[in-house]
């Protein structure tokens, strides 16, 4: 009979240990068909089933859970899964068979015909039979597993057993040591005390569970699947907290541990009771809130580590608004400063020291004082009553009797965290309307900037405070707001000796500008914007103003486009002095920058195109046909910049739309030949910039594209001007790289190419191979090789200009501001570098190893150099071992980006590949470097320098000491001397290095 042939197989196979995979597939396949029922396989087991011996019960035992486990829903009849549930739970008390019955069970319950009475049966024998603790992980897993899934999906039979359920659970559980068990285990405890009354079990669960905490294991770091210790944490927190009956077992154990010395378990402990606040009831809280309070003050005072420092004041919130009355407080209070009696309400455990403090003479920890009332003061609104209540009129009283600046600070600091609690329960303390004049008299809306640096401190702590006025619901008046306002902003722009009011007053701005845009935008930039243009501002003032405005307009959307459109319009007015024009542009550009990037951006790029864009092009246009002075290069290139970051985030519409209103004006002049003399050529990297933003489906408003890229092949090859021939350049390549058909590309180019060669050979023929080169290499053009091929043909035959057309290949892959990028909609082939490098490396190997004119070897190593500067690592380490040699004689160049570069790329092979420097790195390569790190030659530059430590610093990590114990001394000889490096950040990384090399060997 064949199943029974199979189920003979199988179990062979379980003795032997063999994969059984297809016979159980077979036997799934069989039974799925119809060709062997359920009931043929229980009776070919049979024998197996109910034989004696233990282990041939776990064998038959096995092969049915396997089957049944792969087993299809659909094909287990209806009438088949009781009668297997009853099966497998009389298996439970059966030991050798329980690993076996418990996925049987799991698979049966996901069916639609595992009855309510199925899931009481199995229970019922699960606790009752099974010695849970006495199984290996993988059984206990199962069984856990199995719980979970019946609370999750048969609620109405975990209600039905209640207390049977919790109790055999709490069995279960008890003795766990798995992470993974106890994982699941905790996760189903809040979910149990949701469905069934745990009053009655309560004590037997919470002792189970308690005795864990806190909990601590050590996290395999090699086993992604394995859980966080964090998250283990979290779940056995979830689970003490999960319900009230827990609280009168857990409150004082759970202080008893915040005097830990374990910094993690005071952590652990403290978020612990912040989310039993939430849950035990407050009368079990009250009583423990003295010996609380007091263990939080003393580790908010002395705690050393800042979160054990935040997480008590978390749970002291937390506690304080469990504990809070809900009434509020009474308006006729005899005395504010409250008379502590013998019988203390919470609060009182917070003000008393907290007062006793205040009105010393010296007072100690004010900082500390000031957040433990601001954490009970925000627990609730009526909390924030009583401490203000309290403790404003001793702080006013004390500030009018004392000159002693350190305790006025003192004194204020307290009161602006009271001050924030009002703030963070989103109300006016009732008591602080019956002393806004003494407020006001504190912080004085209308003071001056100090202009002696004593008084600095308590001036930035008085803004603080008078930041906390304006955000106050209600608190100030519309003039009172406005005066405010403009006491932070003299603080922001007025020059003080003390630099740090001006950073503090810009901080608080950007703080206010999220929830005051309407008033930052109607009192605070005009008073910014006046300060820009005064005549005779240092540029010192002007880029604090900027970075202030910059940072203010990223804080918030509502100010930045006012911010933009004023700034743009004090230049284009003309009333911003040209000396400050980079600095202004370079803050416009980078705010634009951030602004495209935000998660709204999209909202803001027509209106940053019409307003910011377009008037900086036109500015610029008018600014150079006008008598006055010309726009600086830099300017213009900052302009470029953000009509860049504004135009290639528009659709292709909204370009065209731009491009049409602009194009003449550029295109005539950047089509003139010889144009030497036009003031406007300088104005071609705006250009430049709109036509490289363009998507490749945006139409140029030309007739004749071969006409148009011939036109500016021309100008560009006889152009006097550098920008010009670069604006043209960079168009040429960006048109050919975006145009999808190759036929027509291949035209194109061919056409450009022929353009240009009808002048004598110059320099811009070059450059111009190196730009098509960067637009065709990039798709993985042919014609872009040809290119390459003629440069690396003209470098070899020690041309002219072979130099030009080796410096040139920094182009080809090297970054650009908009011309073939992949922000502005450049195409970029899948490989296109592994197949340059692939190309152009063993030609530019070959030819050097032919090579006997030095000029030829060291441009060929310019372009080596330029070639591997930009190559991902997994393409450069493909045959690094051929190009080290070559990357040893480019340190030795005098061009010091090129040298900085390549002892970049030798850091790297030593990173990766150790083994393949190991015979050269006494001799050359540790000479070389030693050599690079002194500034006695021209060439090393501190990025040269920086970058032969860091070389050095990391070759005693990779190599052993013997192969480098000859050379140590002399190591630490240059290191030394680099140590008094003229440089700042040289003389950091030299000391580091000097460290490592020093230690190296030592042990």
């Amino acid at each position: 009979m064949l199943v029974q042939r199979l189920v003979d197989a199988y179990i062979i196979g379980l003795d032997d240990n063999a994969d059984n995979s297809s016979i159980r597939q077979t036997l799934v396949t069989h039974i799925s068909a119809g060709d062997i029922s359920l009931l043929e396989l229980v009776q070919a087991l049979g024998s197996y089933l109910s034989n004696e011996e233990a282990g041939r019960r776990s064998k038959g035992a096995h092969v049915l859970a396997d089957v049944l486990t792969d087993l299809p829903g659909e094909s287990i009849p209806a009438q088949a899964t009781e009668k297997l549930a009853r099966f497998f739970a009389a298996r439970l008390a059966d030991a050798p068979c329980v690993p076996h019955a418990l996925p049987s069970i799991i698979a049966l319950q996901r069916l639609a015909s595992f009855t309510d009475q199925c899931a009481i049966d199995v229970l019922g024998a699960l606790f009752k039979e099974v010695h849970v603790q006495s199984f290996q992980h993988s059984t206990r897993s199962e069984a856990y597993k199995l719980l979970d899934l019946i609370i999750d999906n048969r609620a109405t039979v975990v209600e039905a057993m209640g207390d049977d359920f919790v109790l055999g659970f709490a069995q279960m559980l008890d003795g766990e040591k798995d992470p993974r068990s106890l994982m699941v285990a905790f996760q189903i405890i809040p979910k149990l005390a949701k469905l069934v009354n745990i009053k009655n079990n309560a004590e037997d669960l919470f002792d189970v569970i308690f005795c864990y905490f806190p909990i601590t294991f050590k996290h395999r770091e090699s086993d992604p699947s394995s859980i966080s210790p964090e998250s283990l944490k979290a779940a056995l927190r979830a689970a003490i907290t999960c319900s009230p009956y827990f609280g009168d077992m857990a409150i004082k154990p759970l202080i008893e541990k915040t005097t830990a010395a374990s910094m993690s378990v005071k952590i652990d402990t403290y978020e612990t009771l912040s989310a039993a606040a939430l849950v035990y009831d407050p009368e079990v809280l009250k009583p423990v809130m003295e010996t609380l309070v007091e263990q939080i003050r003393e580790d908010v005072i002395m705690a050393s580590d800042e979160a054990v420092v935040n997480a008590a004041l978390d749970t002291l919130e937390a506690m304080y608004s469990a504990v809070s009355p809900t009434a509020p407080p009474p308006s006729d209070l005899e005395s504010k400063v409250p008379e502590f009696n013998e019988t203390l309400t919470p609060l009182d455990y917070i003000l008393k020291d907290a007062i006793f403090q205040m009105t010393a003479d010296d007072i100690k920890n004010p900082e500390q004082i000031g957040k433990l009332l601001r954490s009970a003061a925000r627990s609730s609104a009526y909390n924030c009553n009583v401490v203000s209540d309290a403790v404003l009129p001793i702080i006013v009283e004390r500030l009018h009797t004392t000159d002693v600046l350190t305790v006025r600070r003192e004194l204020i600091d307290v009161l602006n965290h009271v001050l924030s609690a009002s703030c963070d329960v989103n109300r006016k303390a009732e008591c602080l309307e019956a002393d806004k004049n003494n407020l006001l008299s504190i912080y004085r809306l209308d003071a001056s900037v100090p202009l002696e640096k004593e008084y600095s401190f308590l001036h930035i702590t008085r803004l603080k405070g008078i930041t906390l006025l304006i955000l106050m619901p209600g608190f100030l008046d519309v003039n009172e707001m406005a005066m405010a306002l403009q006491t932070i902003s003299r603080a922001a722009i007025e020059r003080n000796e003390d630099e740090n009011v001006n950073k503090e007053g810009s901080h608080l701005l950007v703080q206010l500008a999220q929830s005051k845009p309407e008033q930052i935008e109607a009192t605070v930039l005009p008073l910014f914007f006046d300060a820009l243009c005064e005549d005779m501002t240092s540029a010192h003032k002007v880029s604090s103003l900027l970075n202030a405005l910059g940072a203010i307009g990223v804080a918030t959307a509502k100010v930045l486009q006012p911010i933009l459109g004023g700034l743009v319009r004090e230049i284009t007015l003309g009333k911003l002095s040209p000396s400050h024009h980079l600095a202004t542009m370079t803050t416009i550009r980078k705010m634009v920058e951030a602004a495209v990037e935000a998660p709204n951006g999209a909202e803001l790029f027509p209106a940053l195109a019409s307003h910011i864009a377009i008037p900086l092009s036109d500015w610029a246009y008018k600014a150079e046909s006008s008598n006055g002075p010309s726009t600086s290069p830099a300017v213009i290139a900052e302009i470029a910049k953000t009509i860049t970051a504004v135009f290639r985030k528009l659709d292709s519409n909204k370009q065209e739309q731009h491009l049409h209103a602009q194009f003449d004006r550029y295109t005539t002049m950047a089509l003139k030949n010889d144009a030497a003399d036009d003031v406007h050529l300088q104005l071609l990297p705006l250009y430049s910039a709109f036509v490289c933003s363009c998507w490749p489906e945006t139409k140029i408003p030309i007739e004749d594209l071969s006409d148009y890229l011939g036109g500016l092949t021309s100008a560009a090859v006889s152009a006097k001007s550098l920008v010009h021939r670069d604006a043209c350049f960079e168009i040429i390549a960006t048109v050919l790289n975006k145009i999808s058909s190759v036929n027509l590309r291949g035209q194109l180019t061919r056409s450009v190419l022929e353009r240009a060669d009808r002048k004598d050979m110059n320099t811009a023929q070059v450059l111009l191979r190196h730009w098509i080169a960067r637009a065709l290499v990039n798709r993985n053009d042919k014609d872009g090789y040809e290119c390459i091929h003629w440069l690396l043909a003209l470098i070899t035959q020690d041309s002219p200009l072979s130099d030009e057309a080796s410096e040139g290949f920094k182009i080809i892959l090297g970054d650009h501001n908009w011309a073939v990028t992949a922000a502005t909609h450049g195409t970029f082939k899948l490989l296109s570098k592994q197949r340059f490098y692939a190309t152009v490396v063993p030609e530019i190997t070959t030819n050097f190893k032919s090579a006997t004119n030095d000029v030829v070897k060291a441009n060929l190593l310019v372009v080596l150099t330029h070639t591997v500067g930009h190559m991902p690592k997994s393409v450069l380490m493909t045959g690094i071992e051929e190009v080290v040699p070559l990357l040893l004689s480019a340190i030795r160049l005098t061009t010091s980006d090129l040298k900085a570069a390549s002892i970049r790329t030798i850091t790297m092979v030593i990173l990766e590949s150790p083994d393949t420097l190991q015979e050269q790195l006494a001799t050359p390569i540790i000479p070389l470097l030693l050599a690079s790190v002194t500034h006695t030659s021209p060439a090393n530059s501190v990025e040269v320098r920086c970058a032969a430590q860091d070389a050095l610093m990391l070759i005693p990590e990779k190599y052993p000491f013997s192969a480098l114990s000859a050379t140590r001394k002399d190591v630490l000889h240059a290191l030394a001397k680099a140590r008094d490096d003229r440089k700042r950040l040289v003389r950091m990384e030299a000391v580091k290095a000097y460290n490592k090399w020093l230690a190296f060997g030592d042990s």
